[in-house]
């Protein structure tokens, strides 16, 4: 054996960390960007995207956000199976209620500019209504949102620039379509109106000349609230609009500055709509585009659709919750959990927050959509939990009537009382 002095050997040992360091920041590097090939984007948002603002030199590639956009698939009401994680609706439900929305605040997109003209812009009216029937139904309010998604992505360098490319991405693949029903039969199964349509489309008219919806604000993805897809974790909540929740990318390629795509100046002609849209078929004639032209010219600007959309007999959504509330923490209340077992996850869930309120809700109990006094008293919940450290009080209040009181337990009382101890004044 050969003899190595203690100062020699710490100096080798020295070496040796450094190298093994810069082998594994390097590594380490190249390991970040590995999930992006297997799938667990994740991992790579945490590492180069989740913050609130990102450095060009930071940003993830723009070919592995298309990657992602195209992988994150059937954003719409009627997802294929799988895509829930084979959760019940009613979890689903209780864990979208609970995750909180991001942290970033929601700037309203700027009105979209197409360019379009003629038969191409009908064309896009097209797709664009079809996006709003078949993801959202119907209701004008519920279809607005839909649209709006529709409009961003055409602007974002991730997806197709062109309104009918963006809804039909993927139509030609049964379970790789970005809008379910463009690839699961639901427009052979369910037909609208001819005046749905024309309803819808007049909507479309005006969304892509310039009315927007500012309770999405630039998001780029959505769910209905009874699935949880597997991507749904990846993404910064943005909005919850009835039966939708909203999401934008994390980082930098969720930013205003990210939407730099130019819309095509032409729309391709979709063959599945073409039983509602004689644009689609190829059928218009030049009396027909005279008239659509003349329909176009009567709609007005964006100033008058916001005017139409405020005066419309429409169910709005509520009102944004007032400045001075902070938004509890919510904690599903799930059909076997006791209140003490309850209370002891809501203590958690503050840890050593100064000031803090969690709020729970007995499975299929309404939840309100906003967070302000007047919609906690139209749905108060039915547990509270309220830390003021500095007051050294910890305290747990639930609805006396579902559960016997107990012990250091408090009643919630009157609902004007329970929403007074959800909401913390910021």
């Amino acid at each position: 054996m050969v003899a190595i002095s203690s100062s020699s050997f710490a100096k080798k040992l020295a070496w040796l960390v450094l190298a093994l360091a810069a082998l594994g920041a390097a590594a380490g590097a190249a390991w970040a960007m590995l999930p992006v090939i297997q799938g667990d984007y994740k991992t790579v948002f945490s590492v180069s995207l989740n913050r609130k603002s990102a450095a060009p030199t930071n940003r993830i590639p723009l070919a592995d956000i298309s990657a992602m956009a195209a992988d994150f698939v059937a954003v719409g009401a009627d997802a294929p199976e799988g895509l829930g994680d084979e959760l019940t609706p009613q979890s689903a439900f209780e864990l979208n209620a609970a995750r909180p929305f991001g942290d970033r605040p929601i700037a309203p997109a700027s009105s979209f500019a197409s360019g379009l003209s003629g038969a191409d812009l009908y064309r896009a009216e097209g797709c664009l209504a079809v996006a709003g029937l078949y993801e959202a139904g119907p209701s004008r309010d519920d279809q607005r949102p839909v649209m709006q998604v529709v409009l961003n992505r055409v602007r974002h360098p991730a997806w197709p620039n062109s309104v009918c490319g963006v809804v039909f991405q993927g139509a030609a693949r049964s379970t790789g379509c970005q809008f379910s029903f463009t690839c699961d039969g639901s427009m052979q199964r369910r037909q609208y109106s001819d005046q749905q349509y024309q309803a819808a489309k007049t909507l479309a008219a005006m969304m892509l000349r310039g009315a927007t919806d500012p309770r999405v604000g630039w998001s780029t993805h959505y769910h209905t609230d009874w699935v949880y897809p597997h991507w749904s974790d990846n993404l910064d909540k943005t909005a919850a609009v009835k039966t939708h929740v909203f999401f934008r990318w994390p980082g930098y390629w969720g930013t205003k500055d990210a939407f730099t795509s130019r819309p095509a100046g032409k729309e391709p002609a979709i063959g599945s709509i073409a039983a509602y849209d004689i644009w689609h078929d190829g059928g218009a004639s030049d009396a027909q585009l005279a008239e659509a032209e003349e329909a176009a010219s009567a709609l007005g600007t964006a100033d008058t659709f916001e005017l139409a959309f405020a005066e419309a007999p429409v169910k709005t959504a509520p009102p944004a919750p007032a400045s001075n509330w902070q938004k509890p923490i919510i904690k599903p209340i799930t059909a076997d959990m006791k209140p003490g077992r309850w209370a002891l996850d809501a203590v958690g869930l503050c840890g050593n927050r100064a000031s803090c309120r969690v709020v729970g809700w007995s499975a299929g109990r309404p939840m309100p959509s906003q967070f302000d006094p007047e919609s906690l008293k139209r749905n108060p919940p039915d547990i509270v939990y309220s830390q003021e450290l500095r007051n050294r009080k910890q305290q747990v209040y639930w609805d006396c009537g579902k559960w016997a009181q107990a012990g250091s337990s408090k009643c919630l009382g009157s609902p004007a009382r329970a929403a007074e101890l959800a909401l913390l004044t910021r």
